[in-house]
């Protein structure tokens, strides 16, 4: 009994601890004292990092922002003012803020533009120590760097290239984007660097004296320039390390190791846009957008307060984060490279002879909206940055002009004029092809109007044109199909290729279809179509459309299904109508419905005929059976996509008759029938129906003198016997044929 109750004393006494620690805390860590300074002000500064101060609201347990792994710390002494004397000796906003080219965003440019010039802030009366850690590379630092994204007008989400761990923990690059086009950064407004000669930011006006830190000019983008379709922008996505994740800093500075610098406001997550150079070196710094390699790098990131310390005393910090290379050249499976996709107009479809490539000349420009590639630049080209002339009213940005730096009264002087540079030779162009002409039609999902005999010659092939192809420098795979649609084998098209592999390599970007003999007739309704195949072992590069999808099947050790993995890039509808086409492909519009002339056998089953002139003589009326064959030119208006004829036919021909008495006639007439077949469809016209015409009749007699040659109307029932393909058919009928077009 003695036990229990010594055991609820105990608990008693500990329930009334508990209840009374919250009333007390407070007051002890309230850090606030009444004319707003800290309580240890007139302490020395700690040896040790810094903690976080919490407000009295909070938790009583004092949280530390431990600066450990930075690669420089910037403190200032306790009950530094903001409003110090101007000083040039005080440490810089950030390291070497002096001598990169800086660009502000999302942010009021002009207090962070005074302080790199010397103004007033926080050290700028002196008195702040900078912390030198370790110069090398920190593996703290290097957690920054979460990931890697791409991009592209085309892409509905960014595409990560790099940040995925795999079963070791390591990260490792999915894909290269060295292929693909680099998005323009031309307008972004830029302050050169302090120690350079005194000017205004770029693409403003010449400063009239140098720079001061009283009076700043609010640095203002231009118009961007619309990207194209292929243009990609890498954005790293990055972390604030989370041991120093509660400093209070208000900006943050990414430095990259060619000179040009970034600052926008801190974010403990935030994303930064970098420029891929594929080739060559920096370059001149510009202060645009950040660089980075493919064989990797470096950034430096730098926490920073202007008027205010962010945890005690620290002013700012700098972290160094290690870029990874974007291209692997050891591994035996590196990366595969991300590829544009192919616009509607670079896959075609062409039955035609070869074209030959135009030649250009040396000194013809890009066409406009086109994006240069890194590297040295053409004498008389304006560096990165460099100020550009205003453009006229409608002028296009990144045309031919676009980076020329016309000489300003300044520059050239004011009694030397420069005379204008000549205008470069325009390039030497294909000439255009006319739409309304057959030729080659891209595989723009549409439909399209050929005849059957150079797809039963083997005479077409598909062809990747535009800048894609010049741009590819690795095999890519593609697969093709062609099948037909107007007939059904087990409830499915027929296939009527039995490879479809193709693999795009930079000398070979054709794929020849074979002559089509097996399942393919005169009047056939195909489609071609073309796929993506990004899992083909074959391939070394991937569609920046499919990137998305077979990450993980590239990542896997188990093969992914390639066939499931296939997208649709291209396909068109092929008509293929007999005396009704021509030798290559043409649009449904541009070929609308046609004439088309055939050979057709009429045999008379019944005919009434009148030969002579009743007001000459008495009529004779002739009334046979059986007795009149012949041949006749028919011609008549087919509609390829409805695979119908009008149903009336002109003829123009001939037959022999029977006559009776030993008479033999040989009529030739102008005449009308019927087209509506009756053993089959499309180019089948074999029909029944009446066949009424108008001509001359030479009448010849075995038992007397010749008629002689006379005038003759006639009606007759007639079955006609006629194919409009040029082909011979299975049943052996002997079809012939000439085409008529509009």
């Amino acid at each position: 009994m003695s036990a229990r109750r010594s055991a609820m004393f105990l608990s008693a006494v500990a329930l009334a601890i508990a209840l009374a620690a919250p009333s007390t805390a407070p007051a002890q860590d309230d850090p606030d004292t009444g004319d707003g300074e800290t309580e240890d002000e007139d302490t020395p500064e700690p040896a040790t990092p810094t903690t976080l101060r919490r407000p009295s609201d909070a938790s009583p347990m004092a949280v530390p922002a431990d600066f450990g792994g930075s690669l420089q710390v910037v403190r200032a002494p306790p009950g530094t003012a903001s409003t110090a004397a101007s000083s040039t000796g005080g440490p810089e906003i950030f390291p070497d803020a002096r001598r990169v080219w800086m660009s502000v965003r999302d942010a009021d440019p002009v207090p962070i533009e005074a302080a790199r010039r010397g103004g007033r802030w926080l050290c700028s009366g002196g008195g702040c120590a900078a912390q030198t850690g370790d110069p090398g590379q920190s593996p703290i630092g290097d957690q920054m760097l979460r990931s890697i994204k791409l991009q592209t007008p085309t892409l509905p989400l960014p595409l990560t290239v790099w940040g995925r761990l795999t079963e070791d923990g390591q990260r490792l690059l999915d894909f290269d984007p060295v292929l693909l086009g680099r998005r323009s950064y031309r307008h972004v407004c830029a302050y050169r660097p302090v120690a350079d000669a005194p000017r205004s930011p770029s693409g403003a006006a010449a400063a009239p004296a140098a720079p001061s830190p009283e009076r700043v000019d609010v640095c203002r983008d231009g118009r961007p320039e619309p990207p194209p379709a292929d243009a990609g922008e890498l954005t790293l996505g990055m972390q604030w390390p989370k041991q120093s994740e509660m400093a209070d800093f208000h900006y943050l500075a990414i430095v990259d190791s060619c000179g040009n610098a970034r600052v926008q406001p801190f974010q403990r997550t935030f994303t930064v846009p970098v420029l891929e150079v594929a080739s060559g070196g920096c370059g001149r710094a510009d202060g645009k957008v950040l660089r980075v390699f493919p064989g990797g790098g470096w950034l430096r990131v730098t926490a920073f307060n202007l008027h205010a310390p962010a945890a005690a005393n620290v002013v700012n910090a700098t972290y160094r984060v290690t870029i990874p290379p974007l291209e692997n050249l050891v591994e035996s499976n590196p990366a595969r490279l991300l590829f544009p996709d192919p616009l509607a107009d670079d896959l075609k479809v062409d039955c035609g002879p070869t074209p030959i490539a135009p030649r250009t000349n040396a000194g013809s420009t890009p066409p406009p909206g086109a994006v240069r590639p890194p590297g040295p630049r053409a004498p008389g080209a304006a560096p990165p940055g460099g100020r550009t002339p205003p453009r006229a009213a409608g002028q296009l940005q990144g045309g031919a002009a676009a980076g020329q730096r016309l000489p300003t009264g300044a520059q050239a002087g004011p009694a030397q004029a420069q005379p204008p540079a000549p205008a470069p030779p325009p390039p030497l162009r294909a000439p255009d092809v006319d739409p309304s002409r057959p030729g080659p039609q891209p595989l723009a999902h549409g439909a399209v109007v050929i005849s059957p005999s150079p797809l039963r010659l083997g005479n077409c092939r598909i062809r990747l044109t535009g800048q894609a192809k010049h741009r590819l420098v690795a095999p890519l795979a593609l697969h093709v199909s062609l099948t037909r649609t107007d007939l059904m084998r087990g409830g499915a098209p027929i296939e009527l290729l039995q490879n479809g592999t193709w693999i795009v390599t930079p000398s070979s970007a054709e794929f020849p279809l074979p002559p089509l003999a097996e399942d393919f007739d005169g009047d056939a309704r195909l489609r071609l179509a073309v796929y993506s195949d990004p899992l083909s072992p074959q391939g070394k590069v991937v569609l920046v459309s499919d990137a998305g999808r077979v990450a993980s099947s590239l990542r896997s050790n188990e093969p992914g299904d390639p066939e499931r993995a296939r997208r649709l890039v291209g396909s068109v509808a092929i008509h293929s109508v007999p005396l009704c086409g021509e030798d290559n492909f043409e649009t449904l519009e541009a070929a609308g419905t046609c004439f088309r002339a055939y050979l057709t056998v009429p045999a008379m089953l019944a005919t009434l005929q009148v030969t002579r002139a009743p007001w000459v003589e008495k009529p004779l009326v002739t009334r046979s059976v059986l007795s009149a064959v012949g041949v006749a030119l028919a011609v008549d208006r087919y509609d390829p996509v409805e695979r119908r004829a009008f149903p009336i036919a002109a003829q123009l021909g001939g037959f022999v008759q029977t006559l009776g008495e030993g008479r033999v006639g040989l009529l030739g007439y102008v005449g009308v029938a019927p087209t509506v077949p009756i053993l089959g469809t499309g180019g089948n016209t074999t029909s029944f129906g009446f066949l009424a015409g108008l001509g001359l009749e030479y009448i010849t007699n075995e038992s007397g003198p010749d008629e002689g040659l006379k005038p003759a109307a006639f009606l007759s029932a007639v079955v006609q016997v006629g194919q409009a393909a040029p082909q011979v058919s299975t049943s052996g009928r002997a079809s012939f044929g000439t085409y008529a077009g509009d």
